[in-house]
């Protein structure tokens, strides 16, 4: 009882913190800005906050346009998750879209949930590139970005991260553990004590030119893979990115309840 009145009180607090992303952007799942907060600090747009999408709450299924191998991941499958598209935008032809991506997990080895980004037609939802895609994992870090979610044809992390080649997973562990709000109950823990993909990834930006002139969106999704527990999120900022209104969070709130139950069974399974 007293977990779970604690949980409460995260959330709570956690409703006051978050707001509505602009009009326009449709989110499936738990979506929203915040202010920068705990480890997953300003985007280098530098500007205030940033959205983020979680599995944390989330009640939504089947929101990946992916079908991943299962016997490559535990034997596990795709759970709950978030998917966020953008309004239309219109770029010329060969003119630079840029995103900031930033993944966070408490989960690992055999769960391994993932996150996606991709640009995609604004009249047909058609694939026009993908933009990042990162995979919990304890089997070196360094592949967490891009996890195996994508063949390297089909997504080159090289090619459209300008600072892969800098890019280090930041680790949290039971001494130093990750603190970050739209992680929801998983927040401060993880699945194991000493799982070195338990963290984050620090911001990473993608570049890409449109290849023709029209209208696009940004499609952002994440989910949980093989149970529900142990959660993950993605913050995600690009020019001009700033909150409405705030409102209440009632659906993160059932959802943090859920999430106790979640994760006291794992642990029970475990």
């Amino acid at each position: 009882m007293r977990l779970a009145v604690l949980a409460l009180s995260l959330l709570a607090w956690n409703a006051h913190a978050q707001s509505s992303l602009p009009a326009g952007w449709q989110c499936t799942g738990v979506c929203g800005w915040m202010a920068a907060q705990g480890d997953i600090g300003a985007s280098p747009e530098a500007q205030v906050g940033y959205g983020f999408l979680s599995t944390a709450g989330s009640t939504v299924y089947g929101s990946s346009p992916l079908q991943l191998d299962p016997n490559s991941r535990g034997s596990g499958t795709e759970t709950n998750g978030s998917r966020l598209l953008s309004p239309s935008f219109s770029l010329v032809a060969g003119e630079t879209f840029r995103a900031h991506f930033n993944y966070a997990s408490t989960d690992g080895k055999g769960f391994d949930d993932y996150a996606w980004a991709r640009l995609v037609r604004a009249d047909t939802g058609a694939l026009v590139q993908w933009l990042f895609t990162a995979r919990s994992s304890n089997s070196g870090t360094r592949n967490i970005v891009p996890g195996d979610v994508l063949p390297r044809d089909a997504f080159d992390p090289r090619t459209v991260l300008v600072n892969y080649d800098d890019y280090e997973f930041n680790t949290r562990d039971a001494a130093q553990p990750i603190d970050w709000t739209p992680l929801g109950f998983s927040n401060g823990s993880c699945w194991r004590s000493n799982a070195a993909g338990c963290g984050f990834t620090g911001w990473l930006t993608a570049e890409v030119q449109a290849p023709s002139s029209q209208s696009y969106r940004l499609e952002i999704g994440i989910v949980n893979w093989g149970d529900e527990a142990y959660d993950s999120a993605l913050a995600f900022d690009l020019a001009g990115l700033a909150p409405t209104v705030p409102e209440p969070r009632s659906a993160a709130l059932l959802g943090l309840g859920l999430g106790l139950l979640r994760l006291t069974a794992r642990k029970r399974q475990t």
